[in-house]
């Protein structure tokens, strides 16, 4: 059987368990006010995480990664931690999806960097596995 040039377009590409998609990536503005001003947080230094149930959000989980312009000036050093909490989240999201597939809501997370220097990704990592762990027991205290 030959293949047509079209052919790659109408095959789906295989969703790693590990990928962070773009339905999982939290967006709108009305969304992202509504998580901050209802929202409960933690801290986790040198994460602070913010989350709200949400009943109509058809996407078990979707997160929110920001770094402040007001502690990093530079661009580039803002785009440097962004990237590695997002690598860190991506790599042990898994913590939080268990717990998620057997409540009967979604949640909405935002993850905001609150640290004054640049924090290596292994420190960042052991932290972000810290505030999944404690987000998955906030969420079977409250689905008891």
């Amino acid at each position: 059987m030959t293949e047509t040039k079209d052919d790659h377009l109408t095959r789906l590409p295989m969703q790693h368990p590990c990928s962070l998609s773009k339905a999982e990536r939290l967006t709108g503005e009305k969304n992202v006010q509504h998580l901050f001003v209802e929202g409960k947080s933690l801290i986790v230094f040198p994460l602070r995480v913010v989350f709200l149930p949400n009943y109509t959000q058809t996407v078990p989980i979707r997160v929110l990664f920001s770094v402040p312009k007001r502690r990093f000036k530079r661009a580039n050093k803002r785009n440097l931690l962004r990237r590695r909490i997002k690598e860190a989240y991506r790599l042990n999201k898994q913590l939080l999806h268990e717990s998620s597939i057997q409540s009967t809501f979604a949640q909405m997370i935002a993850f905001t960097y609150i640290a004054n220097e640049l924090l290596p990704f292994s420190l960042i990592e052991k932290k972000m596995q810290e505030a999944l762990r404690i987000l998955q027991e906030t969420w079977a205290k409250n689905a008891v």
